[in-house]
């Protein structure tokens, strides 16, 4: 794509492209003083600017005003796990966290898990009633600003050194490394799991469309 084009296919002036040039924020190459733009890579960092300004939207909003993010707005049918297999909590922290290496949001799986475990060795992520909210100690430690929150079911339960005894059955990994937006997401889950019929309900599901449904009640 030429100059022209490029800047018809964004829809901005040819000047603008220009100064994103000059400032090296979109990709290009020069060929025979002329600059070219390749469709596929141009949209691919459409995609990536878009993802950066959701991020960074998702993460002021939580610092600002938490009551307008949603616990569904937090999450995604690539971070709900609906049948996590019972075993130990290294096992049961190592799948629960995939979807964020999945994702791309942590290169180092081996490290986050290990960081998990520490964390669970200080004292039980476990509130009780069958839920545990696992997460590392230091959330500035976490590579992206990007609040998820991964949702893992885990029916036979796991013995999670809860205070009520009880094996945990419900987990909430909860990834940002903004502490202001760590601290209002744990909030908001202890106040949304108030209603001990809303962790029943997670026990009966069968898709991650059904946890979703199950945080839009929210």
């Amino acid at each position: 794509m030429t100059l022209s084009e490029i800047a018809s296919y964004l829809k901005v002036a040819e000047k603008t492209v220009l100064r994103m040039i000059q400032k090296d924020e979109i990709p290009c190459v020069k060929i025979a003083s002329q600059w070219r733009f390749d469709k596929g890579l141009i949209d691919q960092w459409i995609i990536s600017k878009m993802h950066r300004t959701e991020t960074d939207e998702l993460t002021t909003l939580m610092q600002k005003d938490a009551d307008s993010v949603p616990l569904s707005r937090l999450t995604a049918e690539d971070f709900i796990l609906t049948d996590l297999p019972p075993g130990d909590p290294e096992t049961l922290l190592s799948e629960l966290s995939k979807p964020l290496l999945d994702a791309g949001l942590i290169s180092d799986h081996k490290d986050f898990v290990a960081k998990l475990i520490s964390r669970e060795n200080m004292i039980s992520t476990s509130l009780g009633r069958g839920v545990a909210m696992p997460h590392i100690r230091n959330p500035k430690e976490n590579p992206s600003s990007r609040p998820v929150v991964v949702v893992g079911i885990c029916r036979e339960g796991i013995e999670f050194d809860a205070p009520d005894g009880q094996p945990a059955k419900v987990f909430f990994l909860i990834y940002t490394n903004n502490e202001i937006a760590h601290l209002r997401i744990i909030s908001k889950i202890n106040s949304f799991l108030r209603n001990n019929d809303v962790i029943n309900d997670f026990l009966t599901v069968e898709s991650p469309k059904d946890v979703i449904r199950i945080l839009l009640k929210e």
